[in-house]
């Protein structure tokens, strides 16, 4: 998707053209005769998926190399977008209030689904909680699967392609 407004119609499970088969309501465009919109739907069977990675100190290429060719989707059909981001350093940004302890390298994963089940088929099923940390972590990650209530559409233009190290 070339704009943020239908990446996040995505997200939201809008319909921006016939063609989407996870359709609700599509946005419309005020009518030149009547001035009315189409109201944009109420809720939303899109999720989004936040995971806190705990990486040890000086392991972060190997949890990086392991994110993007061992932690594979492999069917992408229900994926929007997924962003994996190292926390800006605190002193740069001092607005920031979020907590992180310093033993080990904060990153956090952003996954954007279409709907849960989609996740579910591809990621969720196979997560194992009692399975221990693996090599590179500090600590289990932590994870929240959160449903939007409501939302807000930029006009920026989103990424339209997967980073050259990610498979």
């Amino acid at each position: 998707m070339k704009s943020s407004l239908r990446l996040m119609a995505l997200v939201l499970g809008l319909t921006l053209t016939p063609a989407a088969s996870f359709a609700q309501q599509a946005l419309s465009p005020p009518s030149a005769t009547s001035g009315q919109t189409t109201a944009a739907p109420e809720a939303t069977s899109a999720r989004i998926v936040l995971v806190e990675w705990r990486i040890k100190k000086g392991h972060e290429d190997e949890f990086l190399e392991y994110w993007s060719k061992r932690a594979t989707v492999a069917d992408r059909s229900g994926l929007i977008g997924e962003f994996l981001s190292r926390v800006e350093d605190r002193k740069q940004f001092p607005w920031m209030v979020w907590n992180l302890d310093r033993r080990w390298t904060t990153f956090v994963n952003v996954g954007f689904w279409r709907h849960g089940d989609d996740f579910h088929q591809q990621i969720g099923r196979f997560i194992d909680n009692s399975k221990p940390p693996l090599a590179f972590e500090a600590q289990k990650r932590r994870r929240v699967f959160v449903a939007p209530e409501r939302w807000r559409i930029g006009s920026s233009p989103f990424l339209t392609s997967d980073h050259s190290s990610v498979r």
